[in-house]
């Protein structure tokens, strides 16, 4: 959680760069002060600042408290944990920015009204709410994997 707000601003670059990608706009990030700037042509067509609402941060840590203690039992490997946290806070981080890049493609299609309600509202909930359940889900499969027993003959 210390490190959320420098996270921020990692998740600001990293929408910047994906908008461009997606859109062909030009759009900047200031990740000191977690700031988004797309443009239309040559103009700004929106600023964000992106919050702690905005981040995954919270959900990672929140990942990453609740898998501490699974690293202290004996009958989970510390590896196989290891790799269920990766594996999910990579989830998680991925449909953040496809989020974050989705409410900025969004605005620069049809503007800030009604683009951003539509998206950040509405497409962005609903981005949310999946990723975090693929995130889960990837967790259980991870940890749930039966090792494959060699047989003997």
């Amino acid at each position: 959680m210390v490190l959320a707000k420098p996270w921020r601003g990692v998740e600001a670059t990293l929408s910047a760069h994906a908008i461009h990608l997606v859109t062909g706009q030009t759009a900047i990030a200031n990740p000191g002060r977690h700031l988004l700037i797309l443009y239309k042509s040559n103009s700004v067509q929106a600023t964000f600042v992106l919050t702690s609402e905005c981040s995954v941060a919270y959900l990672l840590a929140a990942l990453l408290i609740g898998a501490a203690p699974l690293m202290l039992l004996k009958k989970l490997s510390p590896w196989r944990t290891a790799v269920a946290v990766s594996v999910s806070a990579a989830i998680l981080v991925l449909v953040n920015v496809a989020r974050l890049t989705a409410i900025g493609a969004t605005v620069s299609e049809w503007g800030r009204d009604p683009g951003l309600t539509i998206a950040h509202t509405y497409l962005g909930s609903l981005l949310t709410v999946i990723g975090t359940c693929a995130a889960g889900t990837a967790f259980a499969v991870v940890m749930l994997r039966h090792r494959r027993v060699s047989g003997r003959g």
